[in-house]
């Protein structure tokens, strides 16, 4: 009698510190997710003019790296692509080639109170205003799947997500440090990137989105390597520590799903 009382006081009280431990978890999100909105697009705080004072020429900045994507009008059409700072061009591209690297997590969506799938999609064309909310509003998750993989989920589990992405940043890097040979050597180059951080604001945005994403690129996986029954503290150490390569890392090792069937009653 006494043992089983013991048991259930046991449970109760780590079943309040996990809820305690979420409901903290939402709050730190949402905290940052106010500071990161008020502070990079409203604020007048850092480099440039914020959103509430947006210019034609940002705009146009806006457009030209969105035709630049991925460097494919650059590199088939030189003559017809915007001409931008290759450094620009690079930052700009793995950024969201990081936002797109999320998408390996689309089984998360399963089961949730919201679509993941919106989230996703905003989080590739304003990055952090849409993951970080995500990652708010999303509920502990890390149950196996109940039934078969959607397409979409198919390719999230491909392998081939994570080498191509891989590849775009290892391209981008590249671009950004020896395209366009009007624009200098390293040292130039280098420079000439500083003083953009300093003086433009979509410029000095997607440096603060490359470390919201480093702080937050792991937030997904404990759950992930638990509908995969899988433990491996050293990838999951990867992840936190190494920004981008080790999320590339973690989704090409990771184990494929198994799909648990529910049993009848």
């Amino acid at each position: 009698m006494f043992s089983e009382f013991k048991k259930l006081i046991i449970k109760t009280f780590s079943f309040h510190q996990k809820d305690t431990s979420v409901t903290l978890s939402k709050i730190f999100l949402w905290s940052t997710w106010l500071v990161y909105v008020g502070y990079l697009l409203l604020s007048d705080l850092p480099p440039g003019l914020s959103l509430l004072h947006i210019t034609s020429e940002t705009l146009q900045e806006i457009w030209n790296l969105s035709l630049n994507f991925w460097l494919v009008l650059p590199i088939v059409s030189p003559n017809v692509a915007p001409v931008i700072n290759p450094a620009l061009e690079g930052l700009f591209n793995i950024v969201v080639t990081w936002a797109i690297l999320f998408w390996g997590f689309v089984i998360d969506g399963r089961n949730q109170r919201f679509p993941i799938v919106p989230f996703l999609i905003g989080t590739a064309l304003l990055t952090n205003v849409f993951f970080l909310p995500w990652l708010a509003l999303r509920q502990p998750n890390p149950q196996p799947p109940t039934d078969s993989l959607t397409f979409l989920e198919k390719i999230a589990e491909s392998r081939i997500l994570p080498a191509f992405l891989g590849m775009i940043f290892v391209v981008s890097l590249v671009w950004g440090a020896f395209a366009r040979p009007e624009y200098g050597d390293l040292t130039t180059r280098f420079s000439a990137l500083l003083e953009l951080l300093s003086t433009d604001r979509l410029a000095y945005s997607f440096l603060i989105d490359l470390l919201v994403f480093w702080l937050f690129q792991s937030w997904l996986v404990k759950d992930d390597m638990a509908r995969r029954n899988w433990c491996n503290p050293t990838v999951l150490r990867v992840v936190r520590l190494v920004p981008f390569l080790g999320l590339v890392v973690y989704l090409w090792r990771r184990p494929s799903l198994a799909v648990q069937q529910m049993k009848a009653d």
